[in-house]
Protein backbone atom coordinates (compact mmCIF):
# COMPACT_ATOMS: atom_id res chain seq x y z
CA UNK A 1 0.00 0.00 0.00
CA UNK A 2 1.58 3.41 -1.01
CA UNK A 3 0.33 7.16 -0.41
CA UNK A 4 -0.37 9.31 2.59
CA UNK A 5 -0.84 7.50 5.82
CA UNK A 6 -0.69 3.95 3.56
CA UNK A 7 2.19 1.51 4.17
CA UNK A 8 3.20 -2.09 4.53
CA UNK A 9 3.38 -4.59 6.70
CA UNK A 10 5.16 -7.38 7.94
CA UNK A 11 5.54 -10.32 10.37
CA UNK A 12 9.07 -10.76 12.13
CA UNK A 13 10.91 -13.13 13.47
CA UNK A 14 9.95 -12.36 16.85
CA UNK A 15 6.39 -12.98 16.10
CA UNK A 16 5.29 -8.91 16.57
CA UNK A 17 4.41 -7.04 13.66
CA UNK A 18 6.19 -4.14 11.62
CA UNK A 19 4.78 -1.35 9.75
CA UNK A 20 6.19 0.95 7.62
CA UNK A 21 4.03 4.39 6.27
CA UNK A 22 5.02 7.14 3.85
CA UNK A 23 3.88 10.65 4.35
CA UNK A 24 2.91 13.11 2.02
CA UNK A 25 5.62 15.53 2.71
CA UNK A 26 9.23 14.89 1.71
CA UNK A 27 11.68 14.02 4.11
CA UNK A 28 13.63 17.65 4.10
CA UNK A 29 16.99 15.39 5.18
CA UNK A 30 16.83 13.66 1.88
CA UNK A 31 18.03 17.49 -0.08
CA UNK A 32 14.14 16.70 -1.52
CA UNK A 33 14.21 13.71 -2.90
CA UNK A 34 12.49 10.99 -0.60
CA UNK A 35 8.97 11.17 1.03
CA UNK A 36 9.16 10.70 5.01
CA UNK A 37 8.62 6.98 6.35
CA UNK A 38 8.08 5.97 9.82
CA UNK A 39 8.59 2.79 11.14
CA UNK A 40 6.12 0.94 14.19
CA UNK A 41 6.03 -2.49 15.44
CA UNK A 42 2.87 -4.07 17.55
CA UNK A 43 1.81 -7.06 18.95
CA UNK A 44 -0.81 -7.55 15.65
CA UNK A 45 -0.65 -6.03 12.39
CA UNK A 46 -3.50 -3.95 13.10
CA UNK A 47 -1.65 -2.65 16.22
CA UNK A 48 1.57 -2.25 14.28
CA UNK A 49 -0.78 -0.07 11.57
CA UNK A 50 -2.11 2.09 14.33
CA UNK A 51 1.21 3.00 15.88
CA UNK A 52 2.82 3.93 12.65
CA UNK A 53 -0.34 5.99 11.57
CA UNK A 54 -0.11 8.19 14.98
CA UNK A 55 3.06 8.26 15.30
CA UNK A 56 3.33 9.88 10.85
CA UNK A 57 0.22 12.20 12.06
CA UNK A 58 2.54 13.55 15.07
CA UNK A 59 5.28 14.06 12.95
CA UNK A 60 3.51 15.25 10.09
CA UNK A 61 1.73 17.99 12.42
CA UNK A 62 4.98 19.11 13.83
CA UNK A 63 6.44 19.48 10.26
CA UNK A 64 3.97 21.60 9.35
CA UNK A 65 4.74 23.84 12.44
CA UNK A 66 8.25 24.19 12.44
CA UNK A 67 9.25 22.70 8.61
CA UNK A 68 12.13 20.46 10.68
CA UNK A 69 12.47 16.56 10.45
CA UNK A 70 11.88 16.43 14.35
CA UNK A 71 12.02 13.40 16.03
CA UNK A 72 9.07 11.62 16.90
CA UNK A 73 10.82 9.96 20.53
CA UNK A 74 8.81 6.77 21.11
CA UNK A 75 10.13 6.51 24.80
CA UNK A 76 9.95 9.88 25.87
CA UNK A 77 7.89 10.12 29.56
CA UNK A 78 4.97 11.50 29.92
CA UNK A 79 6.32 13.72 33.23
CA UNK A 80 8.55 15.25 30.43
CA UNK A 81 5.44 16.11 28.79
CA UNK A 82 3.86 17.55 31.35
CA UNK A 83 7.06 20.00 32.00
CA UNK A 84 6.79 20.86 28.19
CA UNK A 85 3.07 21.28 28.44
CA UNK A 86 3.13 23.72 31.58
CA UNK A 87 6.45 25.85 29.88
CA UNK A 88 4.69 26.37 26.73
CA UNK A 89 0.95 26.24 27.26
CA UNK A 90 0.15 27.23 30.83
CA UNK A 91 3.48 29.59 32.07
CA UNK A 92 2.64 31.96 29.66
CA UNK A 93 -1.00 32.55 30.46
CA UNK A 94 -0.65 32.59 35.23
CA UNK A 95 1.00 35.09 36.82
CA UNK A 96 4.92 34.17 37.81
CA UNK A 97 3.97 33.47 41.68
CA UNK A 98 0.75 30.88 40.34
CA UNK A 99 3.15 29.24 37.97
CA UNK A 100 5.51 28.81 40.89
CA UNK A 101 2.53 27.46 43.03
CA UNK A 102 2.05 25.03 40.01
CA UNK A 103 5.44 23.95 39.49
CA UNK A 104 5.38 23.23 43.51
CA UNK A 105 2.02 21.25 43.34
CA UNK A 106 2.82 19.36 40.60
CA UNK A 107 6.40 18.16 42.67
CA UNK A 108 4.55 17.29 45.51
CA UNK A 109 1.75 15.58 43.80
CA UNK A 110 2.69 14.48 39.94
CA UNK A 111 6.18 13.60 39.43
CA UNK A 112 7.01 11.43 42.20
CA UNK A 113 4.35 8.72 41.31
CA UNK A 114 4.61 6.46 38.33
CA UNK A 115 2.62 8.01 35.97
CA UNK A 116 5.19 10.62 35.57
CA UNK A 117 7.81 7.57 34.31
CA UNK A 118 5.38 6.10 31.70
CA UNK A 119 6.09 6.40 28.29
CA UNK A 120 3.18 7.48 26.38
CA UNK A 121 2.26 4.18 24.88
CA UNK A 122 2.31 2.42 28.50
CA UNK A 123 -0.53 5.67 29.31
CA UNK A 124 -3.97 4.31 29.71
CA UNK A 125 -7.04 4.93 31.80
CA UNK A 126 -6.28 2.47 34.58
CA UNK A 127 -3.11 4.01 34.75
CA UNK A 128 -4.79 6.92 35.15
CA UNK A 129 -7.22 5.61 37.72
CA UNK A 130 -4.57 3.92 39.90
CA UNK A 131 -2.60 7.07 40.01
CA UNK A 132 -6.02 9.46 41.09
CA UNK A 133 -6.77 6.81 44.05
CA UNK A 134 -2.97 7.05 45.15
CA UNK A 135 -3.25 10.70 45.50
CA UNK A 136 -6.64 10.10 47.68
CA UNK A 137 -5.14 8.09 50.11
CA UNK A 138 -2.79 10.94 51.46
CA UNK A 139 -4.74 13.90 50.30
CA UNK A 140 -8.10 15.69 50.52
CA UNK A 141 -9.98 15.85 47.39
CA UNK A 142 -9.53 20.14 47.03
CA UNK A 143 -5.76 19.14 46.56
CA UNK A 144 -6.26 16.46 44.10
CA UNK A 145 -8.17 18.03 41.59
CA UNK A 146 -5.09 20.31 40.38
CA UNK A 147 -2.84 17.61 39.30
CA UNK A 148 -6.40 15.71 37.83
CA UNK A 149 -7.26 19.06 36.00
CA UNK A 150 -3.76 19.41 34.46
CA UNK A 151 -3.49 15.81 33.73
CA UNK A 152 -6.80 16.15 31.66
CA UNK A 153 -5.95 19.36 29.78
CA UNK A 154 -2.28 17.93 29.18
CA UNK A 155 -4.09 14.92 27.64
CA UNK A 156 -5.84 16.93 25.36
CA UNK A 157 -2.43 18.60 24.12
CA UNK A 158 -0.95 15.60 23.45
CA UNK A 159 -3.95 14.52 21.39
CA UNK A 160 -4.10 17.68 19.59
CA UNK A 161 -0.43 16.80 18.40
CA UNK A 162 -1.62 13.26 17.77
CA UNK A 163 1.15 11.99 20.09
CA UNK A 164 -2.11 9.81 21.68
CA UNK A 165 -5.19 8.69 20.26
CA UNK A 166 -7.82 9.50 23.15
CA UNK A 167 -7.69 11.58 26.52
CA UNK A 168 -7.24 8.57 28.98
CA UNK A 169 -7.25 11.30 31.87
CA UNK A 170 -10.43 12.08 31.25
CA UNK A 171 -12.08 9.14 31.49
CA UNK A 172 -10.25 7.38 34.26
CA UNK A 173 -12.68 7.42 37.41
CA UNK A 174 -11.66 7.79 40.97
CA UNK A 175 -12.72 6.20 44.14
CA UNK A 176 -13.65 8.42 46.67
CA UNK A 177 -14.79 7.35 50.10
CA UNK A 178 -18.05 6.73 50.73
CA UNK A 179 -19.57 8.39 54.00
CA UNK A 180 -20.91 5.85 55.70
CA UNK A 181 -20.33 4.41 59.30
CA UNK A 182 -16.84 3.58 58.59
CA UNK A 183 -15.80 6.93 58.38
CA UNK A 184 -18.07 8.17 61.51
CA UNK A 185 -14.78 8.47 63.72
CA UNK A 186 -12.82 10.75 60.72
CA UNK A 187 -16.24 12.58 60.52
CA UNK A 188 -16.67 13.26 63.87
CA UNK A 189 -12.54 14.44 64.45
CA UNK A 190 -13.10 16.84 61.20
CA UNK A 191 -16.07 18.46 63.36
CA UNK A 192 -14.23 18.80 66.86
CA UNK A 193 -11.32 21.01 64.52
CA UNK A 194 -10.26 23.99 65.41
CA UNK A 195 -10.85 26.46 62.27
CA UNK A 196 -10.86 29.74 63.99
CA UNK A 197 -9.33 31.44 67.46
CA UNK A 198 -11.85 31.47 69.99
CA UNK A 199 -13.01 34.43 72.36
CA UNK A 200 -10.69 33.88 74.78
CA UNK A 201 -7.46 33.40 72.54
CA UNK A 202 -8.27 36.89 71.19
CA UNK A 203 -8.44 38.22 74.79
CA UNK A 204 -5.04 37.02 75.15
CA UNK A 205 -3.70 38.37 72.07
CA UNK A 206 -4.92 41.92 72.79
CA UNK A 207 -2.84 41.87 76.24
CA UNK A 208 -0.08 40.79 74.34
CA UNK A 209 -0.71 44.02 72.24
CA UNK A 210 -1.05 45.96 75.30
CA UNK A 211 1.94 44.81 77.27
CA UNK A 212 4.14 44.80 74.14
CA UNK A 213 5.16 41.09 74.39
CA UNK A 214 6.03 41.24 70.54
CA UNK A 215 6.69 43.13 67.53
CA UNK A 216 4.31 41.44 65.52
CA UNK A 217 1.29 42.13 68.32
CA UNK A 218 -0.06 45.05 66.28
CA UNK A 219 0.26 43.40 63.45
CA UNK A 220 -2.17 40.73 64.61
CA UNK A 221 -4.63 43.04 66.02
CA UNK A 222 -4.47 45.03 62.40
CA UNK A 223 -5.38 41.39 61.17
CA UNK A 224 -8.00 40.70 63.67
CA UNK A 225 -9.59 44.27 62.89
CA UNK A 226 -9.45 44.74 58.93
CA UNK A 227 -9.59 40.96 57.79
CA UNK A 228 -6.77 41.41 55.69
CA UNK A 229 -4.39 38.81 54.56
CA UNK A 230 -1.09 38.05 55.83
CA UNK A 231 0.36 39.05 53.05
CA UNK A 232 -1.39 42.30 52.14
CA UNK A 233 -0.41 43.56 55.68
CA UNK A 234 3.43 43.57 54.97
CA UNK A 235 3.03 45.18 51.80
CA UNK A 236 1.52 47.85 53.21
CA UNK A 237 2.73 51.56 53.22
CA UNK A 238 2.27 54.26 55.06
CA UNK A 239 0.99 56.38 51.78
CA UNK A 240 -1.99 53.51 51.54
CA UNK A 241 -2.90 54.64 55.26
CA UNK A 242 -5.68 58.14 55.10
CA UNK A 243 -5.84 59.13 59.07
CA UNK A 244 -7.92 61.54 57.74
CA UNK A 245 -11.04 59.33 56.13
CA UNK A 246 -10.09 56.56 58.64
CA UNK A 247 -9.32 54.18 55.70
CA UNK A 248 -6.56 52.04 54.65
CA UNK A 249 -6.30 50.99 51.16
CA UNK A 250 -5.34 47.77 50.00
CA UNK A 251 -3.12 48.25 46.57
CA UNK A 252 -0.04 45.31 46.80
CA UNK A 253 0.33 42.10 48.44
CA UNK A 254 2.97 40.28 48.86
CA UNK A 255 4.29 37.13 47.23
CA UNK A 256 7.34 34.41 45.81
CA UNK A 257 8.00 34.05 42.09
CA UNK A 258 11.16 32.01 40.52
CA UNK A 259 14.59 34.28 40.01
CA UNK A 260 13.35 35.36 36.06
CA UNK A 261 10.69 33.00 36.58
CA UNK A 262 12.80 30.34 35.91
CA UNK A 263 11.84 26.95 37.74
CA UNK A 264 15.38 26.11 38.00
CA UNK A 265 16.41 29.23 39.47
CA UNK A 266 16.14 29.93 43.53
CA UNK A 267 13.28 32.32 45.27
CA UNK A 268 12.88 36.18 45.24
CA UNK A 269 9.96 38.08 47.31
CA UNK A 270 8.19 40.35 45.49
CA UNK A 271 5.02 42.89 45.42
CA UNK A 272 2.43 42.41 42.95
CA UNK A 273 -1.54 43.70 42.95
CA UNK A 274 -3.95 41.90 45.68
CA UNK A 275 -5.44 38.13 45.54
CA UNK A 276 -8.23 38.43 42.63
CA UNK A 277 -6.43 41.56 41.37
CA UNK A 278 -8.53 43.90 42.62
CA UNK A 279 -7.89 46.67 44.97
CA UNK A 280 -10.15 47.77 47.58
CA UNK A 281 -10.85 50.08 50.85
CA UNK A 282 -10.79 48.83 54.84
CA UNK A 283 -12.23 51.29 57.14
CA UNK A 284 -10.06 51.79 59.95
CA UNK A 285 -11.88 51.35 63.05
CA UNK A 286 -10.03 52.79 66.63
CA UNK A 287 -8.37 49.71 68.00
CA UNK A 288 -6.50 48.92 63.87
CA UNK A 289 -6.00 53.01 64.01
CA UNK A 290 -4.40 53.06 67.40
CA UNK A 291 -2.39 49.90 66.07
CA UNK A 292 -0.91 51.20 62.89
CA UNK A 293 -0.29 54.66 64.76
CA UNK A 294 1.80 52.18 67.01
CA UNK A 295 3.64 50.70 64.58
CA UNK A 296 4.17 53.51 62.50
CA UNK A 297 6.18 54.88 65.92
CA UNK A 298 8.18 51.85 66.71
CA UNK A 299 9.31 51.87 62.67
CA UNK A 300 10.71 54.94 63.28
CA UNK A 301 12.25 54.42 66.47
CA UNK A 302 13.73 50.95 65.30
CA UNK A 303 14.54 50.82 61.43
CA UNK A 304 17.62 52.92 60.33
CA UNK A 305 16.07 53.08 56.56
CA UNK A 306 12.98 52.74 55.51
CA UNK A 307 13.28 53.58 51.78
CA UNK A 308 9.81 51.98 50.90
CA UNK A 309 7.87 53.46 53.54
CA UNK A 310 6.74 50.39 54.14
CA UNK A 311 4.07 50.46 57.25
CA UNK A 312 5.44 47.33 59.17
CA UNK A 313 9.48 46.79 57.78
CA UNK A 314 11.97 44.75 59.24
CA UNK A 315 13.86 46.35 62.25
CA UNK A 316 17.23 44.71 61.69
CA UNK A 317 17.70 44.63 57.86
CA UNK A 318 17.29 48.41 57.19
CA UNK A 319 13.35 48.37 55.96
CA UNK A 320 13.63 45.36 53.84
CA UNK A 321 10.42 43.41 53.18
CA UNK A 322 9.08 40.82 55.96
CA UNK A 323 8.98 37.49 55.45
CA UNK A 324 5.61 35.27 55.47
CA UNK A 325 8.00 32.68 57.03
CA UNK A 326 9.26 35.16 59.94
CA UNK A 327 5.91 36.05 60.47
CA UNK A 328 4.44 32.60 61.23
CA UNK A 329 7.39 31.68 63.21
CA UNK A 330 7.39 34.44 65.78
CA UNK A 331 3.27 33.95 65.68
CA UNK A 332 3.68 30.44 66.59
CA UNK A 333 5.69 31.36 68.96
CA UNK A 334 3.99 33.82 70.75
CA UNK A 335 0.85 31.54 71.07
CA UNK A 336 3.06 29.28 72.62
CA UNK A 337 3.92 31.75 75.43
CA UNK A 338 0.28 32.68 75.60
CA UNK A 339 -0.97 29.00 75.92
CA UNK A 340 -2.96 29.25 72.92
CA UNK A 341 -4.29 25.94 71.55
CA UNK A 342 -3.77 26.24 67.62
CA UNK A 343 -4.88 22.65 67.40
CA UNK A 344 -1.71 21.07 66.03
CA UNK A 345 -2.60 17.80 64.04
CA UNK A 346 -0.84 15.24 62.01
CA UNK A 347 -2.64 16.09 58.51
CA UNK A 348 -3.25 13.39 55.75
CA UNK A 349 -0.12 13.99 54.09
CA UNK A 350 2.13 12.96 57.29
CA UNK A 351 3.08 16.74 58.41
CA UNK A 352 2.05 18.67 61.28
CA UNK A 353 -0.63 21.55 60.73
CA UNK A 354 -2.52 24.16 62.64
CA UNK A 355 -3.80 27.57 63.26
CA UNK A 356 -1.73 30.07 61.13
CA UNK A 357 -1.95 33.72 60.58
CA UNK A 358 -3.98 33.30 57.54
CA UNK A 359 -6.23 32.17 60.54
CA UNK A 360 -6.90 35.62 61.97
CA UNK A 361 -8.27 36.56 58.91
CA UNK A 362 -11.16 33.82 59.06
CA UNK A 363 -11.57 34.53 62.74
CA UNK A 364 -12.45 38.19 61.79
CA UNK A 365 -14.58 36.93 58.82
CA UNK A 366 -16.51 34.53 60.99
CA UNK A 367 -16.90 37.19 63.96
CA UNK A 368 -18.27 39.32 61.44
CA UNK A 369 -20.55 37.25 59.76
CA UNK A 370 -22.09 35.33 63.47
CA UNK A 371 -22.51 38.90 64.95
CA UNK A 372 -25.88 40.10 65.71
CA UNK A 373 -27.32 42.32 62.15
CA UNK A 374 -24.37 40.53 59.98
CA UNK A 375 -24.61 41.32 56.38
CA UNK A 376 -22.45 38.97 54.35
CA UNK A 377 -22.10 41.69 51.67
CA UNK A 378 -20.38 44.53 53.89
CA UNK A 379 -17.98 41.65 55.31
CA UNK A 380 -17.70 40.26 51.77
CA UNK A 381 -16.28 43.95 50.95
CA UNK A 382 -13.90 44.22 53.53
CA UNK A 383 -12.22 40.76 52.97
CA UNK A 384 -12.02 41.36 49.75
CA UNK A 385 -14.15 38.28 48.60
CA UNK A 386 -15.94 38.32 44.93
CA UNK A 387 -18.08 35.70 45.29
CA UNK A 388 -21.17 37.92 46.22
CA UNK A 389 -21.70 40.31 43.48
CA UNK A 390 -21.58 43.92 44.38
CA UNK A 391 -20.74 45.85 41.46
CA UNK A 392 -23.30 48.13 41.36
CA UNK A 393 -22.29 49.52 45.69
CA UNK A 394 -20.84 52.35 44.81
CA UNK A 395 -17.38 53.17 46.85
CA UNK A 396 -18.89 56.48 48.55
CA UNK A 397 -21.12 54.21 50.74
CA UNK A 398 -19.13 51.14 50.62
CA UNK A 399 -17.48 53.10 53.57
CA UNK A 400 -20.71 53.96 55.56
CA UNK A 401 -21.39 50.05 55.04
CA UNK A 402 -18.00 49.14 56.11
CA UNK A 403 -18.62 51.00 59.53
CA UNK A 404 -21.60 48.81 60.70
CA UNK A 405 -18.93 45.66 60.31
CA UNK A 406 -18.27 43.78 63.67
CA UNK A 407 -15.07 43.25 64.36
CA UNK A 408 -12.99 41.27 67.36
CA UNK A 409 -12.12 44.30 69.46
CA UNK A 410 -16.07 46.00 68.90
CA UNK A 411 -17.36 41.90 69.87
CA UNK A 412 -15.03 40.21 71.72
CA UNK A 413 -13.29 43.31 73.36
CA UNK A 414 -16.27 45.55 73.80
CA UNK A 415 -14.00 48.33 72.14
CA UNK A 416 -16.66 50.73 70.75
CA UNK A 417 -16.56 52.92 67.76
CA UNK A 418 -18.73 55.84 68.08
CA UNK A 419 -22.44 56.47 68.08
CA UNK A 420 -22.75 56.49 64.26
CA UNK A 421 -21.66 53.16 63.96
CA UNK A 422 -24.01 51.89 67.04
CA UNK A 423 -26.58 53.59 65.08
CA UNK A 424 -25.54 52.12 61.88
CA UNK A 425 -25.55 48.33 63.60
CA UNK A 426 -29.13 48.98 65.13
CA UNK A 427 -30.25 50.31 61.80
CA UNK A 428 -29.21 47.48 60.17
CA UNK A 429 -30.77 45.06 62.82
CA UNK A 430 -33.86 47.07 61.98
CA UNK A 431 -33.98 46.40 58.35
CA UNK A 432 -32.75 42.78 58.33
CA UNK A 433 -35.83 41.90 60.49
CA UNK A 434 -37.91 42.95 57.46
CA UNK A 435 -35.82 41.20 55.24
CA UNK A 436 -33.83 44.35 54.05
CA UNK A 437 -30.25 44.74 53.42
CA UNK A 438 -28.74 47.74 54.17
CA UNK A 439 -25.99 47.96 51.44
CA UNK A 440 -29.95 47.46 49.36
CA UNK A 441 -30.94 50.84 51.05
CA UNK A 442 -27.82 52.79 50.49
CA UNK A 443 -27.95 51.66 46.47
CA UNK A 444 -31.34 52.80 46.43
CA UNK A 445 -30.74 56.47 48.53
CA UNK A 446 -27.74 56.69 46.24
CA UNK A 447 -30.03 56.12 42.90
CA UNK A 448 -32.38 58.38 44.12
CA UNK A 449 -29.54 61.37 44.76
CA UNK A 450 -28.02 61.08 41.30
CA UNK A 451 -31.39 61.26 40.33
Amino acid sequence: MRGKGKGSTRKLDNGKWECIVQSQYINPDSKGLNPKRIKRTGKTEKEAQKNASQALLAWEKDFERTLKNNKVERNRSFGSYMEEFIETEVKQYVSASTYKSYIYTMRANFFNYKISKLSLKSLSTVEFEVFFDALLKKKSEKTVSFPVQLCRRCCDWLVAKSLISENYAMYAKTKRKKRDEYFRAEEDEKRTRKEVFSREDIAKFYHAYKNNMSEYCPAIIIMLETMMRGQELLALTIDDIDFEQNIIHIRSALSERFVDNDKDKGIEKYIKVPKNGKEREIYMTPLAREAVEYIIHQTALKCRDNPQKLLFPSYLKHGKIRSMDAFEIQFKDLCNKLGIDRDVHVSKTGYRSGLNVHALRHTAITIANTAPGANVINTALMAGHTSIRTENIYTHTNIDALKSVQTAGSTVLNIGDNSESKEMRELAEALNKNGIQISDLLKYIDSKQNG
